[in-house]
């Protein structure tokens, strides 16, 4: 067997999993080729077509893998996945390896398809699989891995004691001949990262909370007693593979970072905001937690070049933030993040809402609507629904609450990818004139300063039930006035203003 890999990551044409596990193949003498597997389109997501389905195939006939991994990061997309999948066992004899969120918190689904799912962080696990495949060792030692024995029967190894030190491990691959882009029925070769203005990367790894709607928990669950969970790169790794980006991206403009919360360490914020200023220069964007803003974190972030942080507020009403999606948050400690980061003038703030869910009352909703009127400005609001994702503590407690049964939540959870990305990210107020979608877009209405009065006024009669479809129409209108501000903020960064 050859040393070549194939690595194919989907609805990412950036996909840092792949990158990351392409570096470490790379470091031990293979040679992977990464496939991004359609774009997401984030207006209509379609399934793989016939034609890429084509294209694939011809791709892995020229390119002759001895291993293909699938990078299965959510059930949103797993229609597609399982397209590809049968279609790789109906032509070829090659071993297919899952990894990823959904492989690492249901193996034994993973299993029905592919040959090998390897749980968690995969760097090591995959070139100790290879390894023991290629020279026809027992794969039971191997540390991450799930798999079938002999008999049919799954078996899922102990999970490997967490790198603390991520400095040791490769960062993303950036570049490099063997990328190809297969989307919109064609097959592009080359790393689409490098025509792109935004670079993606990580300085962290895990989360320090526990919300009941989000896999991380359950993730930091199958790590138990296997070393430190959050852990961060050093300010010097993180600025060595910017600087390979910004040598590579031509055309690089803005850094995002995907931490799922930013590093509030002082000394750490010290060093990055030095150095970062004078190393990179350029706009980042961060997501941020209310309990992790605090004023030294934020002016260090906003001198370094900070230009958006998009936070998790998810409810205004203390019930649902604290009862359903585990949140221990007050709404003093949201309203006195606000004021922080308005007090240190970070260009664009953003907080994000997750609304219209069977947990909410209409109580809820005006609690929410009560606090973005006490959020400083400027603000950004950001609404959209609840995704009810496999894996995650939400889903029990909705099915205990009487809200879906199992059979229901299946339906929900494993739909098509339109089915499901119009439940999540689809308009937060409908058309039709109901009580929810008239607080929606009053929640809304709120990030207008100027409109405050209006706001106020729409709301005391909302509550009488009177001006329902003003409100609804002022809120397109304005969505469409916020439309236009954005291609201009945009068109800005593209010629270096903030």
């Amino acid at each position: 067997m050859n040393n070549i890999v194939m690595l194919i990551g989907f609805y990412n044409e950036k996909a840092l999993g792949v990158k990351y596990l392409s570096n470490s193949l790379k470091k031990e003498g293979y040679e992977p080729h990464i496939v991004f597997f359609k774009e997401f389109n984030s207006i209509q997501p379609t399934k793989a077509t016939n034609v890429e389905l084509g294209l694939l195939t011809s791709l892995i006939d020229e390119i002759k893998p001895s291993y293909i991994g699938l990078s299965v990061m959510s059930s949103l997309y797993l229609e597609t996945v399982y397209l590809v999948n049968n279609i790789i066992k109906r032509k070829f004899n090659i071993p297919i390896i899952w990894g990823g969120v959904y492989a690492t918190l249901f193996p034994d689904k993973a299993l029905e398809h592919g040959d090998y799912v390897i749980q968690g962080e995969g760097e090591e696990a995959i070139v100790e699989l290879l390894e023991a495949l290629s020279k026809n060792i027992d794969i039971s030692r191997v540390e991450n891995l799930a798999y079938r024995d002999k008999n049919g029967e799954i078996t899922i190894n102990e999970v490997r004691p967490l790198k603390q030190k991520l400095d040791e491990l490769v960062y993303p691959q950036i570049g490099g001949e063997n990328n190809y882009l297969i989307y919109n029925d064609s097959v592009i070769k080359g790393d689409p990262q490098l025509k792109d203005m935004v670079y993606e990367m990580s300085a962290s790894r895990g989360c320090p909370f526990t919300c009941s709607y989000c896999s991380s928990i359950n993730l930091k669950r199958l790590y138990t007693k296997k070393g430190k969970y959050v852990r961060f790169r050093s300010v010097d790794s993180v600025l060595k593979e910017l600087s390979d980006a910004k040598n590579s991206i031509k055309n690089l403009k803005l850094v995002h970072f995907w931490d799922e919360i930013f590093s509030d360490d002082p000394n750490w914020i010290n060093e990055f905001k030095i150095r970062y200023k004078k190393e990179i220069g350029l706009p980042f964007k961060i997501w941020g937690h209310p309990l992790k803003i605090n004023k030294h974190t934020i002016e260090g972030l906003v001198d370094a070049g900070l230009y958006q942080i998009v936070v998790g507020i998810q409810s205004g009403s203390p019930r649902v933030r604290r009862d359903i999606f585990h949140r221990t948050e007050t709404s003093e400690d949201i309203i006195n993040a606000s004021k922080i980061l308005s007090e240190c003038r970070v260009p664009r703030v953003i907080y994000d809402f997750m609304l219209q869910h069977p947990f909410e009352t209409m109580d809820d909703l005006i609690k929410t609507y009560e606090l973005c009127l006490q959020l400083e400005h400027p603000f950004e609001l950001q609404l959209h629904g609840l995704n009810f994702l496999p894996g995650t503590d939400i889903v029990q407690k909705a099915i205990e609450e009487g809200h879906f049964t199992e059979a229901e939540l299946e339906k929900i959870m494993y739909g098509t990818i339109s089915e499901q990305y119009d439940m999540y990210w689809g308009p937060a107020a409908a058309n039709s004139i109901t009580e929810d979608n008239v607080w929606i877009s009053l929640i809304y209405l709120t990030q207008f300063h100027r409109l405050r009065p209006i706001v106020e006024l729409l709301a005391s009669e909302a509550k009488k039930g009177h001006k329902a479809k003003v409100a609804l129409t002022l809120k397109k209108i304005m969505a469409r006035a916020k439309m236009v501000k954005n291609i201009s903020q945009k068109a800005k960064l593209v010629i270096g203003r903030k």
